[in-house]
């Protein structure tokens, strides 16, 4: 996206098309202070609002059955993504990354790790309602590389977030991709209803 079209856009456009369910994180876009992430977290919340108002979607294939669609990630035991936040991250660095999880049914899905001196993006993260819903540590760098170290491979993503890391803004398809699979599941049967109802109850879409 170029930084003119998103600093034309605000909360206000959320849902915009008409699907207004994730119009409750208003509250926390309007915190970010750059009009471009801004509008950058616009985009990344109507695409979600539309990836997922009808999810899973139904194939359109003639000799076998498939529902597709956003999936949320590995729901594995404690394979939580981890959102590690450097002493210079700030609230616009970091909103982005979070907003999948904080706008969707994945938010018991991560945790944030704060550095110690990071009092500002602490405050925010409080004011923006996230710590009522995601857990959110303070860590200093060596409690970190402990709860790193402890856990091993238990967490599924680790996305350190530093200063400045809102840097490009990619399509929001692609960017949300990068913390949830697009997946598809299928039956060798024509017209399997019955595997359509049962997989579309999936805690996973």
């Amino acid at each position: 996206y170029k930084e003119p079209y998103l600093e034309g856009l605000s909360s206000s456009d959320i849902g915009a098309g008409g699907n207004d369910g994730l119009g409750y994180v208003r509250g926390a876009i309007d915190l970010v202070s750059d009009p471009a992430v801004k509008g950058y977290c616009v985009e990344v919340v109507n695409y979600l609002s539309d990836a997922t108002s009808s999810n899973p979607k139904r194939g359109f294939g003639t000799s076998r059955t498939a529902v597709w669609g956003l999936q949320r990630p590995p729901m594995l035991d404690g394979a939580k993504t981890l959102l590690r936040c450097e002493r210079g991250a700030g609230y616009d660095d970091v909103l982005p990354t979070l907003l999948p999880f904080f706008a969707t049914n994945a938010r018991s899905q991560v945790e944030i790790s704060v550095h110690e001196a990071n009092g500002d993006l602490r405050r925010k993260l409080t004011d923006a309602g996230v710590n009522a819903s995601i857990k959110v540590a303070v860590e200093d760098d060596e409690q970190y590389k402990e709860t790193a170290r402890t856990m091993g491979d238990g967490y599924y993503n680790v996305v350190t977030i530093g200063e400045g890391s809102m840097k490009d803004y990619p399509m929001a398809g692609q960017f949300v991709s990068l913390f949830f699979p697009l997946g598809h599941i299928k039956s060798t049967m024509v017209d399997d209803e019955e595997f359509v109802t049962y997989f579309g109850k999936s805690d996973k879409w």
